[in-house]
């Protein structure tokens, strides 16, 4: 198995471009027409918040907590 800094050395350009990618994305939301009122009620933007808290926990699953933040947990219609 490779050391942390192994996969860190290997990784940290894309984790980093894509952190920038996620920054300028919410960005753009921001600066849009009614972005206060879209933040507070949007349920897509809650889910994307949520789950950047996720990341910020020294936790050992955050992709499985993260996954289970945007998983559809509604009922399958009738048949």
């Amino acid at each position: 198995m490779a050391s942390a800094k192994d996969i860190l050395d290997h990784f940290f350009l894309e984790m980093r471009w894509r952190t920038l990618s996620l920054a300028a994305d919410l960005d753009r939301v921001e600066r849009g027409e009614q972005s206060a009122a879209l933040f507070k009620s949007d349920a897509r933007l809650q889910k994307l918040h949520k789950a950047i808290e996720v990341l910020n926990k020294a936790s050992g699953n955050r992709a499985e907590q993260v996954q289970n933040i945007f998983s559809d947990t509604s009922p399958p219609p009738p048949r």
